[in-house]
């Protein structure tokens, strides 16, 4: 028996022959195997003629290859022509935009009533036609009975004409209809001197808005105006917390105080509105005499000469300065002060008057009362 040399399979223990780098059952690397001698009766599992698994697997490689090729080439070409057309872009794409060749009709809208009156009647009002303007506005009243704006336009184009009731009457109407014309009718009503109807028109507002500074103001101004300063003080205090920074406002506050009988309060006024305007010569006067009538005599007189210090060239305060003077019985300074009043007010009513009282306070008399 001859005795013949195999590699023995690392993996699954095949023999193969010497000369084979891969197992010619599984194909495994016979790197690093076992090179075993035996018999050839021991059943060696090789073939002399078989070949080596390297070569048969490079052939079978590359012919899959192939078949794999062929196969997605015949794959596309079936797809290339059952599939559809490539859809073409819509050419509308690259055009611009443009407007149909004639717009579709719309209907007018009808006229509002009275409104072309109304526009003539302002052009007219506006070029001083005040007669055109008021029979253009009956017109467009006429036309539209509930339109405020036409009444309103109507009512002050009577009211310029001085038909005043008539004009009250068109206001009132308006201010029924729109609630945002309370105030003007309101301020109608107080110019034309018709109060108490004025007061009931403020009190509707404020009884709508009790905040509403403005027609605090208004409402307080007439109260201040008709001498009812109790009544004018507390909307008087609302208006001023509106605008504090309005001197004038804040003076009738003060005077109406002081009218009332609260002369501290007054006092307190009087300051702040000299803290923010000090030559406000009227507030320093209205001081003066409020402190004078507390008693305060030389604090009355130092507010009127810081005064003085101020603007030396102010009447008003000459004139005063001369009745505290006088009041306080420094007569011969009274005078000088009265004198030098009726020079930087030559045509004040009372100049003549305080320059009388100048040469009678000089000749030792008395009468003529005290300014």
């Amino acid at each position: 028996m001859s005795a013949r040399q195999a590699v023995v399979c690392p993996a699954c223990g095949a023999r193969n022959r010497p000369s084979w780098e891969f197992c010619a059952r599984c194909g495994d690397s016979l790197e690093g195997a076992t090179l075993t001698t035996e018999r050839d009766d021991e059943g060696v599992d090789v073939t002399a003629d078989a070949p080596p698994v390297s070569g048969v697997s490079s052939t079978v490689v590359l012919a899959l290859t192939l078949v794999a090729v062929a196969v997605f080439a015949v794959m596309a070409w079936r797809y290339a022509r059952d599939a559809p057309p490539p859809s073409q872009p819509d050419p509308r794409m690259f055009t611009i935009a443009t407007l149909p060749p004639q717009l579709p009709d719309v209907a007018p809208r009808p006229p509002t009533p009275g409104a072309e009156e109304h526009a003539e009647g302002r052009r007219l009002a506006r070029a001083g036609d005040l007669e055109g303007a008021r029979s253009l506005f009956a017109a467009a009243v006429a036309a539209d009975g509930s339109n405020a704006v036409y009444r309103t336009a109507y009512g002050r184009t009577l009211w310029d004409l001085g038909q005043r009731q008539q004009a009250l009457a068109e206001l009132g109407v308006a201010a029924r209809l729109d609630p945002n014309r309370e105030l003007a009718y309101a301020r109608a009503l107080d110019i034309a001197g018709d109060r108490s109807a004025a007061v009931n028109e403020y009190e509707v507002l404020l009884a709508r808005d009790p905040m509403s500074a403005v027609v605090h103001e208004h409402l307080g101004r007439l109260q201040y105006r008709s001498g009812n300063y109790g009544e004018a003080v507390p909307h008087l205090e609302q208006a001023v917390a509106g605008r504090p920074n309005d001197p004038v406002l804040r003076q009738e506050l003060g005077y109406a105080l002081d009218a009332a009988g609260e002369k501290a309060r007054a006092a307190e006024v009087y300051r702040e509105v000299l803290a923010v305007a000090p030559e406000a010569v009227i507030s320093r006067g209205l001081l003066a005499d409020n402190l004078y009538a507390q008693g305060e005599k030389d604090e009355a007189m130092a507010v009127v000469q810081e005064g003085l210090d101020r603007t030396p060239e102010a009447p008003l305060l000459q004139r005063q300065l001369g009745s505290l003077l006088e009041r306080n019985g420094r007569r011969a300074e009274a005078a000088a002060a009265y004198r030098r009043y009726a020079q930087l007010a030559p045509n004040a009513s009372d100049a003549q008057e305080l320059t009388k009282r100048a040469a009678q306070l000089d000749g030792g008399t008395g009468g003529g009362g005290t300014p």
